[in-house]
């Protein structure tokens, strides 16, 4: 079954990579809400699967933005992926640290890099597959690539 890929517009990798950073947030910012509020307010445990759900589903939005990038940028290197799932990342953090910073809370300086290269490869993945889907199906000619 040949998937329909639609043809979007081709934009530059900086453009690509601000979409890509707005699909991460949109797709990663309201499960990371969910997960803060279910594990500050002890619905849940932290290791809890339900969590580990949550976690999936954030790095999912990480692969999505990484996606974004590609697909709209076919030429875009995958450092753009990696940075628009890093970016969203920071974006979150920063507004977390400061309120850690107001409230008294305890702030994981080793574990904030961690997080980072963890959703930037993410990214990476999310383009890569966007790019092999659109290697794939997204020909012209209608023909199906023979490449693995």
């Amino acid at each position: 079954m040949r998937p329909d890929l639609h043809d979007v517009p081709e934009l530059s990798a900086p453009q690509a990579f601000w979409r890509g950073v707005v699909t991460t947030l949109v797709v990663a910012l309201p499960v990371a809400i969910l997960n803060q509020l279910l594990v500050s307010g002890d619905d849940v445990d932290k290791g809890s699967p339900v969590v580990i759900l949550l976690w999936i589903l954030i790095m999912f939005g990480a692969a999505a933005g990484g996606w974004a990038v590609r697909r709209l940028c076919p030429a875009a290197h995958l450092v753009w992926s990696a940075g628009a799932a890093a970016a969203a990342y920071a974006v979150v953090q920063s507004i977390g640290v400061v309120r850690r910073l107001i409230w008294g809370g305890r702030i994981s300086w080793v574990g904030y890099p961690f997080l980072a290269l963890l959703m930037a490869c993410c990214g990476v993945l999310g383009a890569v597959y966007a790019g092999r889907i659109t290697r794939r199906y997204g020909g012209d000619d209608g023909e199906r690539s023979t490449d693995p």
